[in-house]
């Protein structure tokens, strides 16, 4: 009861330290999630029998689509259920400066690689039979507001930006994100037509039969085109995401590194918080003590004043997400959505709490210390 009084005789102060503590906390919260969020994507992609290959020195590089029949006529029979090309889009929509997640894809193969997007047969069928069938996730579906047999019209990122008009076939139920899948072959007409070439290809995606097939194919297909004028790198998904990440920058290092700078702001707001209060009561401290309260209780309770405060900031980071559910998961442009997992909450909570306990350990000792008769003779 001593300890909430003493919070409560400056409301003001008491308030604006729960909030600092509160806010480095959510950004905590929010930065810790994203990096256990990223941390648990590629664990489960690692554990995916999908490969990449794409041009030894860049991502961007393009290589020719014939490229698919070679790697398919190098691989042991069964080794490979599926490889299809994809190159990227990255379409806005015409009158948004928006870009979204588009890529073009073989219609014939897609369906095999990327399975975990659950096509019925009817959509695939759609998109197989549908030259500018395009395959969109259900949050592009709900963005743009389009359903199936509904015209989308985007225009490409890259030279020489074609606009191209698709037809929604199917909105699967294991694709959520904001993305859109479309034909290659239609693409490819397109290009030739404006330049006379053929379009190139990113990367080729490749689903593996067993584990022993995605060996041979780490190894094996690099093999293949060394020495040539398309020379490839062939890597896991999880490592092909990762590296395609990092090279915009140590995104995951930097989501650490904020994290720990955050939870440093918060135990120094704490920190100057408790000063302040011992230093204004220190006289009360030594009338406590002349009247009998201990040394161990004195410092118990300017712990708990901390721990109150890091408790009070930790709530009003983390109690926002499970009261107001839309908040529950937290949504990033090209990533899509991650989830605040309740461990990752109850570590924040745990942060908030340390912070308070260390923020306060200093003016607990000193309080421990301090010598009455000298205060007290300050007072007189």
């Amino acid at each position: 009861m001593l300890t909430i009084k003493n919070l409560g005789r400056n409301k003001l102060r008491t308030t604006l330290t729960i909030m600092a503590i509160a806010l480095p906390l959510f950004v905590f919260l929010v930065t810790s999630s994203l990096k256990q969020s990223l941390n648990d994507a590629f664990a489960s992609m690692e554990k995916s029998m999908r490969v990449a290959t794409h041009q030894k020195l860049t991502y961007t590089t393009l290589l020719p689509q014939r490229m698919r029949g070679e790697i398919e006529s190098i691989a042991p029979e069964g080794f490979l259920e599926g490889v299809c090309r994809s190159t990227w889009f990255g379409g806005k929509i015409e009158g948004s400066q928006q870009a979204y997640f588009s890529m073009a894809v073989d219609c014939d193969t897609f369906p095999v690689v990327h399975s975990e997007f659950e096509m019925t047969p009817d959509e695939i069928a759609r998109f197989n039979d549908t030259k500018q069938g395009a395959v969109v996730g259900q949050e592009f579906a709900k963005l743009v507001n389009v359903g199936i047999g509904d015209k989308v019209t985007m225009k490409g990122a890259i030279p020489p930006f074609v606009s191209l008009e698709f037809e929604v076939v199917a909105i699967p139920k294991g694709l959520e994100d904001a993305r859109l899948y479309f034909r290659l072959d239609y693409y490819d007409d397109v290009y030739r037509k404006i330049t006379g070439d053929s379009m190139g290809v990113h990367n080729f995606w490749m689903r593996c039969s067993s584990p022993e097939a995605r060996k041979w194919a780490l190894t094996e297909i690099d093999r293949h085109f060394r020495n040539s004028q398309n020379e490839t790198v062939t890597e896991t998904e999880s490592n092909f995401i990762r590296s395609f990440i990092e090279s915009g920058g140590d995104w995951i290092g930097m989501a650490s590194k904020v994290g720990l700078m955050v939870v440093i702001v918060a135990l120094s707001v704490g920190f100057n918080t408790m000063s302040m209060s011992f230093r204004e009561r220190t006289s009360e401290i030594a009338v406590l003590r002349a009247l009998g309260f201990s040394a161990s209780r004195i410092g118990f309770m300017v712990v708990s004043e901390g721990l109150l405060l890091g408790l009070a900031g930790g709530i009003i980071a983390v109690a926002p997400l499970y009261l107001l559910t839309h908040l529950r998961e937290v949504s990033i442009p090209q990533f899509g959505k991650f989830t605040i997992e309740t461990s990752v909450a109850g570590t924040a909570l745990f942060v908030a709490v340390l912070c308070g306990f260390l923020a306060a350990l200093v003016p607990a000792a000193m309080a421990v210390r301090l010598q009455v008769a000298t205060a007290l003779r300050k007072v007189a």
